[in-house]
This record gives C-alpha cells, structure tokens and sequence, in this order.
C-alpha cells in the first residue's frame, strides 16, 4: 500500500518529509490527517516495511512514524532493520501503537525509537511528541560543538587546552545518570513516551563521554603520555561495549592492543557484569559481540556456557564448555561445568578437532569468570 498527501499548511520544525507504516487503513488515514495538520510538503504511507526500507535508501526523510504491526514484519523488527543498515544520520522513528505493554515499550527503546505514542491520540499529544523528538534529534547540540572544538585543538596541537576541554566534557557524566533515573520513574508511572525520550537522552550523553574519552586518549598520545593514552582507550572502549558499538569498540580495541596485548576483551568484561546482575539475556548478547573481537578465546565460551546454565539451558552451556575446553584441554572450570552438565568428564569427540587458533594468535586473553 502506498498513499500520497502533498503541499500540506504551516511547517511544524524540521519534519517536513515524512513516512508513515501500518498495516491498518484506519491508523494510516489517521497519522496522515494529524501530521499534515503539522506542517508536512511530503508524506509517504506504506503497508510493508521492505518497500518502506527502498524508499528510505533512496530519499532523504525526516520523520517515520511506526505502526507496531506491518505486513511483511513487526514495527520494532523496521526499526531494527533501519538503525543497523541506515548509514547516515540516525532517523527519527516515534512508534504509534495500540500496544501498551511494558516489553514492547523496552522492546521499542532498544530498537531505537525516539517517541512511544498510544492510539488514540489527541492533537495535543500528538503535537507534545513531535516537540519532544525534535529536541531529543537536536540534543545535545552545545556540547557536541564543544567535542568538535577540543577534537581541533588536539589536531592543533594544542593538547593541554584540549584536556581541559575534554574533561569538562566528561564531568557531565551526572547528567546522563540524572536522565537514566528519570526513564526508568517514567516506565514506572507508565508514561512511554516520556521514558524513550530520558532514555535516549542519557544514551547520547554517554555518546559524548565514549568520544571525550577518545579524545583525551589522542591529546595524551601527542604529549607522550602513553600510559594516559592506554587509560583513557580503555574507558572509550567500556562506554563503546555498554551501548552496543561494535565497530567503534573494534577500532579502539586494537588501539589498545598497541600499548597492551594482555588488555581484557571489554564485551567480555561487560558481560561478566551484566551476568553478576543477574541479565543473562544481555550478557550473552556482549559475550558475543567479545568473539568480534576475539574469535578464539575459551575463557568467553566457557562465560557464555556459564550464562546459558544459570538461564536453565544446559545443553547449550555444556556446549560451550566443550568449545572452551577444545581451545584448551586443561581448562579445570570449563571441564567443571562440562561435567555437571553430563555426569561425565570431558573428553575430545572423535573427528571433531579443536578449532584452529589464528597463526599468529598473540591476542589478548579476558579474565576468566570463575
């Protein structure tokens, strides 16, 4: 389905493109009504989330509004689709949605949806959550001028006046924590909306420390100070790990390496964390973004055997403590949780070898979870 409304009144902020998804007829009449009345020139309606991608690919769009049901997949799963394969700047998606269930709230915040709207709106809601996407997509515009700023300096030269620059910067992080607070008050008292936007707003914060922590790492390594530079990496690196940033974690992980090559995998060290709280879900997932960056360490296998065995999957725990104990036979707790899994040792299946570790296997190790 595909539906077109053009040369709409007054303009409402930056939002003057739009995309509308929903497998109902209804809510897709309804959403275009309401957003013309803000000031859309071009509003483009689809059923299916595929050809919602195409069209994505190929036009430059400034809002999208998500049905949590489409023809082809859900909402979240668009959203999904859309934060892992859309380069450019990340595009303003606010969930419309009959469903008001908890999970799918957090289901929707993981995705990266900016706004949570419940059907049926009013204009007055409707226009609230508009206003608050356009400062959450704005924010925080100071300080990222300030980051840009110190980044110059640090290219200047000028590496005492970008420390100082840079640590003003981090000294932010209570405000972060402050916004995080307030997301998690919001889903209490069931105001989605209002949550997502604290939320993502605490996560942009913690963007800024990832890059303010990098760039203290840069200024440090221009005055010779190799031992701040190894510090600040590695705090770049855990911020990088916490919000899921693979590539960048990558990137700085082998910067790491330079000055370290015993450091410890930072998702591995996330993860850890994560299962000590009691998140094993999320652990798992960090423990597998940690064999990125280091395929053929036994010490992550035997984490995520160990994960997998406090969630009650047993079968997929011994089968991590088997991967584990093929890259080293003599690892005692992995042969530990082998055992209590099957009531029998360990013991290398025939015609099934130990993968083969890289030639020139001189990576790090992550501390063991014992």
């Amino acid at each position: 389905m595909r539906n077109d409304i053009s040369k709409a009144s007054p303009a409402f902020g930056a939002f003057k493109h739009v995309v509308i998804l929903t497998d109902v007829e209804v809510h897709a009449r309804r959403d275009g009504e309401t957003i013309k009345r803000f000031g859309a020139d071009i509003i483009r309606t689809f059923s299916s989330g595929t050809e919602a991608i195409d069209y994505l690919s190929e036009y430059s769009v400034d809002l999208v509004l998500c049905d949590s049901s489409l023809t082809d997949m859900t909402g979240i799963k668009f959203t999904q689709l859309v934060r892992k394969n859309m380069s450019r700047k990340p595009l303003p998606i606010i969930m419309v949605t009959l469903e008001n269930k908890k999970d799918h709230v957090l289901d929707a915040i993981a995705s990266g949806c900016i706004g949570y709207v419940l059907r049926p709106y009013s204009l007055e809601t409707f226009e609230k959550y508009l206003t608050l996407a356009r400062q959450l997509d704005n924010y925080p515009e100071i300080e990222e001028l300030e980051l840009q700023e110190a980044k110059d300096m640090v290219s200047r030269g000028d590496f005492d006046d970008a420390i100082e620059a840079f640590e003003e910067l981090i000294s932010y992080q209570d405000e972060a924590q402050k916004y995080y607070d307030m997301g998690c008050k919001f889903l209490i008292q069931q105001k989605y909306g209002k949550a997502i936007v604290s939320f993502k707003k605490a996560v942009k914060i913690n963007d800024l420390f990832a890059e303010a922590y990098k760039g203290l790492a840069d200024a440090y390594k221009g005055k010779g100070d190799n031992d701040s530079c190894k510090y600040y990496l590695k705090k770049a690196a855990d911020v990088y790990a916490q919000f899921d940033r693979l590539e960048e974690t990558k990137e700085v992980f082998i910067e790491i390496l330079k000055y370290d090559s015993d450091v410890p995998n930072p998702f591995n060290s996330l993860g850890v964390k994560l299962r000590k709280h009691g998140d094993y879900p999320g652990a798992l997932h960090a423990y597998k973004q940690a064999l990125e960056l280091t395929p053929h360490d036994e010490n992550i296998y035997y984490n995520m055997g160990k994960a997998y065995y406090f969630m009650g999957k047993k079968e997929e725990a011994a089968d991590n403590a088997d991967l584990a104990l093929r890259l080293n036979a003599n690892f005692t707790e992995a042969a530990k949780l082998y055992q209590r899994v099957h009531g029998r040792p360990w013991a290398p299946a025939a015609g099934k070898p130990a993968p083969p570790r890289p030639a020139d296997s001189t990576g790090p190790k992550s501390a063991k979870d014992i």
